[in-house]
């Protein structure tokens, strides 16, 4: 949708008729305004391409047979320059085979000689409101991810963490797999905030939240847990194999550049780990949670830039 202006921001829908016959382009064009459109005209496919280049036609009506660029060339245009137009065809009822192949080529309906006004306003109104459909879908779609998205660091959100748990323990009940979970926190966070200001603090945030997601497998879950701390869910790892995945993440932030992390307590940037295992710690994702948490704060009071893994000594 990049690009697109909301539907509540959006003008008149916009269509281009293309026909070189100046008699049927007028028929059209007076039939489609009448319809309350706003329409623009031209007589060959070349000039149409130009035209929509510059701005960008919901729709465009363009006969099948013109001289130098017909109605099929002319969406395989339209579809080289990745251009989202909806199109729809006019040709004889002889040519039938070739408003076929349009479709097959990405055309969005046709129109068979001779049509009536009406049959032009009907198929120009459907498609509109199959586009303005289309359009409000990938709207929700947007909002839905920018709703799971933290807007700082572009990692997965809270909203998302709670969500995802919960469908991860369901799926490891159902097969008998197991969920690792780590909550992550920054060491000395507020420190470094004070000495930088938080506006570094903030990129800090963003590096630390690239760095967990670059230690990870693409399906394993890394989101921002809040403030300064993250949470990782593995789906079908073991609590044996947490200390391969603590090894990974610790080096990211240890080989990490990040600007004044050598006036640091520890000289850099650091991290505290607590980690739970679904089903060795917990039951259900309240608990898991929990315990994750015991373990993070009991990392944080053995003096942090440790590990504590729950149950162990």
């Amino acid at each position: 949708m990049s690009g697109q202006p909301s539907l509540e921001q959006r003008e008149k829908p916009k269509v281009l008729v293309v026909d070189d016959d100046v008699s049927v382009r007028d028929i059209v064009v007076e039939s489609i305004n009448s319809a309350g459109y706003m329409v623009d005209s031209c007589g060959n496919g070349q000039e149409a391409l130009e035209k929509n280049k510059a701005e960008n036609y919901d729709l465009i009506l363009t006969d099948m047979m013109m001289p130098s660029l017909d109605g099929l060339s002319l969406i395989k245009n339209l579809n080289l320059q990745n251009n989202d137009t909806d199109v729809i065809v006019i040709t004889g009822f002889g040519s039938i085979e070739n408003a076929v192949e349009c479709m097959k080529a990405g055309a969005l309906d046709y129109l068979i000689k001779p049509f009536t006004l009406d049959q032009i306003q009907m198929s120009v109104r459907r498609a509109i409101e199959h586009r303005e459909l289309r359009l409000r879908a990938r709207e929700r779609d947007l909002y839905r991810q920018l709703s799971y998205e933290d807007p700082l660091t572009g990692i997965y959100n809270r909203r998302f963490f709670d969500e995802s748990l919960k469908l991860e323990i369901v799926k490891a009940n159902r097969h008998s797999t197991p969920v690792l979970l780590f909550m992550i926190d920054i060491d000395y966070f507020k420190i470094y905030n004070d000495l930088q200001g938080h506006q570094k603090g903030d990129k800090i945030l963003v590096e630390m939240g690239q760095i967990l997601k670059s230690s990870c497998r693409g399906y394993d879950i890394v989101t921002r847990y809040g403030g300064e701390e993250f949470a990782i869910i593995f789906p079908g790892i073991a609590k044996e194999e947490a200390p391969n995945l603590v090894s990974r993440i610790m080096e990211g932030v240890r080989n990490g550049s990040f600007d004044g992390a050598d006036r640091m307590p520890f000289g850099s940037m650091t991290v505290s780990i607590g980690i739970a295992s679904f089903p060795d710690d917990a039951t259900n994702g309240e608990d898991i949670i929990r315990c994750a948490d015991v373990s993070l704060y009991a990392a944080k009071r053995a003096g942090r830039n440790t590990v504590k893994i729950y149950g162990s000594p």
